[in-house]
Parts: structure tokens; sequence; C-alpha cells
């Protein structure tokens, strides 16, 4: 019985530092939800991403035109991503289904003064057999690297727990509250 308490421990000791280290669901915020044009068969929606507590609070306002393939919005957070001056990364992702899913990802960064600063969107699509994404990955992350934001493609064997390698697509640099391009222009991880 002892150790079969201490196996349950280790697990979920690992779970919590493997949380550390992604995004996780939050019900810190959520999205407001405007029909525009209700005449039309399939009419825009504008979309706003708001804190739970104080729902004016806008910190994304984003129109939604191919309402006929919307899927479902989902948000998540990564908890101190290891920037100077940044508490949170807020990740709204849009998705869009057909015969593949069709990601937008739009990450948001909470300074600790609670302004915000965007990064650009990335896009996903997912087949079947998919085996690669486009995300950012920030200095608290696997493969993360100090005062950097980095735009990756990760590749996957079976899972996407499983990393083969990621490529770097481009980095940014965190300076003094700025988002600049980075000198650093190569990264490998396999």
């Amino acid at each position: 019985m002892k150790n079969v308490a201490i196996i349950i421990i280790l697990f979920q000791s690992f779970q919590f530092v493997n949380a550390q280290q992604g995004f996780a669901e939050t019900q810190n915020f959520l999205v407001t939800t405007e029909i525009m044009n209700q005449d039309q068969e399939h009419p825009s929606y504008v979309i706003n991403l708001v804190r739970s507590e104080d729902d004016s609070q806008k910190i994304s306002t984003l129109t939604i035109e191919d309402t006929e393939l919307f899927e479902d919005i989902f948000i998540t957070t990564l908890e101190n991503p290891g920037l100077e001056g940044i508490s949170k990364v807020i990740k709204m992702e849009i998705e869009y289904l057909a015969c593949c899913a069709h990601v937008e990802a739009y990450y948001y960064m909470v300074k600790e003064d609670n302004t915000i600063v965007a990064l650009p969107e990335l896009r996903n699509v997912y087949c079947e057999n998919s085996d690669t994404d486009f995300q950012y990955i920030f200095p608290n992350q696997e493969y993360g690297i100090k005062g950097n934001i980095l735009e990756t493609q990760t590749f996957y064997k079976e899972t996407v727990k499983d990393i083969k390698y990621v490529n770097l697509k481009q980095s940014f640099a965190w300076n003094n509250g700025v988002v600049q391009d980075s000198k650093t222009t190569a990264i490998t991880g396999y």
C-alpha cells in the first residue's frame, strides 16, 4: 500500500511539472459573442476576449466571417512564461471544421501592469495523420531561450507528447517591454 501511495505522489508531481511548462485551461478569461446581421443564413460574429471578473475590459476583438465552418474557441494560459515583466500568456484558438480542422491561434502576453502585447497570429491545419504544428515557445518551456519568444514548427512522432524535432521559424527578443526581431537563428531539438 505504501508503494502505491508513493507512485501516486510521483505521478501527480510529474503532471504538475508538465503543467508548469505548457498552456493550461483557465476560467480567468472568456469570450463574449455578438451576432452581426441575423437576417443572413450565416451571419458574422464579433467575439471579444475578456477577463471573467470584468467583461468590460476587452483584451481582443475579432470577427468570425465563416460561421458555417466555425466550430469552437479554446482559451488557455501559460503562467510565468519566463519573460521579464510578463505575468502570463493567453492563447486563444479558433477552430473551423471542414475536411480538416483549421485553427487560428492568437497569443496575448499580459504585462505586470495588465497591459496586453499581442503576437502575430499563427495558423495550423490538422488533417488525418497530421504530424506538425506552428506554435510559440517561451523561455520557461522546453526548447525555450532566455529573453526570446520562438515561433516554431514542431514535428511529432506518434502523439503530440512525443516530439520528433523542432524547427525555428522566427525569433523575437523581449527587450524592455518591446518585442523585436532577434538574432537567434537556429534551434535544434530531437
